[in-house]
C-alpha cells in the first residue's frame, strides 16, 4: 500500500471509529440503533487493525537490491 493510500485509510478508520462511538452513550441499550452502533464500531475497528497491520508490515518488509551472481554462476565472458 503505498504511504499516501495508507494515510487516507487510517484517516477514515479512525473518523468511522469515532462516529460510532458518538451516539452509543446516548442510546438506550437493546435498541435498535444501539446494536446498529455497535455493529458499526465493531466493523470500523477491524478496518482500523487490519489498516495499522498492513502499514506496519509493509514498514518491516527489507528493500531487496539487486544481488549480483555468485562468481560460480556467471557463464564464461560475463562480468559482474
Amino acid at each position: 500500500m503505498a504511504p499516501t493510500i495508507g494515510r487516507i485509510a487510517f484517516t477514515i478508520g479512525v473518523f468511522l471509529v469515532t462516529l460510532s462511538l458518538i451516539p452509543l452513550p446516548f442510546l438506550p441499550w437493546g435498541s435498535a440503533e444501539f446494536v446498529v452502533s455497535v455493529i458499526a464500531f465493531v466493523i470500523s475497528s477491524i478496518f482500523l487493525a487490519l489498516v495499522i497491520w498492513d502499514v506496519r508490515r509493509q514498514a518491516r518488509l527489507p528493500v531487496r537490491k539487486p544481488e549480483a551472481k555468485p562468481p560460480d554462476m556467471m557463464e564464461e565472458g560475463e562480468e559482474d
